[in-house]
């Protein structure tokens, strides 16, 4: 038995994977459904793949001795008859084969629930009912929980660098006292704030919605590093039917991959993942600081033929050429100040090069949460791409007493300049106000991802395509959201925790001195304190702040 073994299944006959790879049929769970080509050849290699795991690392009996089985997909979004260009974007996990994972596991385990948080403001009620998942939940007889609606408990991560706090809603706590078995179905696809996003980034999505937020910006590798602490998944199977190129969370283009990758060690198994789109993972910030924490331990065993398809990268850069070529009338004007951004002493010597390091010096907030928003606009159906917009990245490079931000060519704008800009100006995170004075458009936060991403569309005058009466469901999203804010409003009167409070600082949250006893441990619990009235009123305006959005 090897524990890092890594099974890798790919579909060679010449079957189409592109029919209701985002969302269900009406006929799922009738005959004519299951008695597809497809249908069939998907279940045969969800059913293989996880034979030869078993086979291998004898991961069945943990799973039939749990509790429980919990499967998280990742429906961050669902982008089926959405409002934009294509009917279906590869951006979720194959509901195909989450029918195909649940009925396998039914073998071993008849108590399963398919657990999820998508991203906010999309309520998971509607990612259910748009991929099918609520079908699937009702046909094989699984639970089916949304996660954002559930009591949380508190647990101190004392190895953690800066999620040194974690809240953990009510389905997972079994998972994290090792009561239930957790699976991860991830997507295989690319990602803007940590250029790949697989099975232990699939966590993201367990954790409330204003925790998301917390130091989601320049230190996302280390917050999602932290989380392993806490949140490793017993078996992590990810869906490369079609992968997904490009700009997640935006729209991703389909890669016809036809192929699983399944593995018990989670960091091995995301290493595979990798290196088939192409990267290689000791060249990505993420798992080299998944390998300093010690969760790597050595590469992957791989049964089966690893294929090299090479996705395109995602590009968090509005400085680069393509964001030019697609909006060649926005002035960006990048100028961060943070520790880890390049240090200007003359700015007339500054480079394009240099200029593109100043902007990325937080990839993993604003910048990437501001590009997925233009990205929207590029995957429209209405194109508005000739305004003409100013977006401002930073709070300024300080030189000599003055602020200066850089244009694409390395141009220096000094402030006064750019206060003087004869156009609208977009300002983004806690960093650009320091020019809220003079900004038309604001999206404060540090980082708020979702209100970076609607400011990039109403500075575009653009329809954000999910909240259009383009998008299909829209009618669904808009009741679900409201029902989804009014319970976790009435929960948090109730004095329920359900969330920590939303506070968008730039901040590692302190938390208690852990004795020496605890010092060791990945985790301990630590118990919420009793809400009084003034705090609950906090929590239920900040639930219904999420309306604003």
């Amino acid at each position: 038995m090897n524990e890092r073994t890594v099974v890798v299944r790919r579909i060679e006959e010449e079957i189409a994977l592109d029919r209701d790879y985002v969302a269900l049929p009406e006929d799922y769970g009738k005959d004519s459904y299951f008695q597809r080509p497809d249908i069939q050849t998907i279940r045969s290699l969800v059913f293989e793949t996880l034979d030869i795991l078993e086979e291998k690392t004898g991961f069945r009996r943990k799973m039939e001795e749990s509790r429980q089985v919990v499967i998280k997909p990742n429906l961050v979004s669902v982008y089926h008859r959405s409002g934009m260009f294509e009917e279906d974007y590869p951006e979720s996990t194959d509901p195909r084969v989450m029918d195909a994972v649940v009925e396998w596991v039914q073998k071993y385990n008849k108590k399963v629930l398919i657990a999820e948080s998508s991203g906010k403001p999309m309520p998971t009620a509607t990612s259910f009912r748009i991929s099918g998942m609520d079908r699937i939940a009702g046909y094989r007889n699984t639970g089916l929980v949304t996660l954002e609606t559930c009591p949380v408990r508190r647990y101190l991560l004392p190895k953690a660098k800066v999620m040194k706090e974690v809240l953990i809603p009510t389905p997972f706590v079994g998972v994290v006292e090792g009561k239930d078995f957790y699976i991860s179905v991830p997507k295989l696809k690319t990602n803007l704030y940590t250029r790949v996003t697989l099975g232990f980034k699939n966590a993201m999505g367990v954790i409330p919605y204003a925790l998301r937020e917390r130091n989601h910006n320049y230190r996302i590798d280390e917050k999602l590093a932290d989380m392993l602490y806490i949140l490793r998944p017993d078996l992590t199977l990810i869906d490369g039917l079609v992968g997904g190129e490009g700009n997640t969370p935006a729209p991703v283009d389909p890669v016809d991959c036809r192929l699983l990758v399944a593995g018990t060690d989670p960091v091995a198994t995301d290493r595979v993942g990798c290196r088939i789109m192409g990267f290689d993972p000791d060249e990505i910030p993420l798992f080299r600081e998944v390998g300093k924490r010690g969760f790597y331990h050595g590469e992957a065993q791989v049964d089966g033929e690893v294929p090299v398809f090479h996705f395109r990268p995602a590009d968090p850069s509005l400085l680069g050429d393509t964001f030019h070529k697609h909006f060649p009338n926005i002035l960006v004007l990048a100028g961060h100040s943070l520790p880890q951004a390049p240090k200007i002493r003359d700015p007339y010597a500054v480079t394009p090069e240099i200029a593109r390091e100043l902007e990325g010096a937080c990839r993993g907030g604003c910048l990437a949460a501001l590009r997925s928003g233009f990205e929207y606009i590029v995957y429209s159906t209405k194109k508005n791409r000739d305004r003409q917009i100013a977006v401002i990245i930073g709070s300024g490079v300080p030189i000599d007493g003055k602020k200066w931000w850089f244009d694409r060519d390395g141009k220096p704008y000094e402030e006064e300049k750019v206060r003087n800009l004869e156009m609208p100006i977009l300002t983004v995170g806690n960093c650009g106000e320091v020019l809220k004075d003079v900004a038309s458009y604001r999206s404060p936060g540090c980082c708020s991802p979702s209100a970076c991403m609607l400011a990039a569309t109403a500075a575009m005058k653009v329809p954000f395509p999910l909240l259009s009466l383009k998008n299909h469901y829209f009618g669904i999203f808009g009741l679900d959201a409201v029902r989804m804010v009014l319970k976790r409003t009435a929960l948090s009167l109730r004095g329920i925790w359900i969330d920590c409070p939303s506070r968008h600082v730039d901040q590692i949250y302190p938390v208690p001195k852990v004795s020496d006893k605890y010092k060791d441990r990945d985790f301990v619990p630590w118990p919420l304190p009793k809400m009084n009235w003034k705090m609950r009123k906090k929590m239920a305006g900040d639930q219904l702040r999420i309306l604003k959005l």
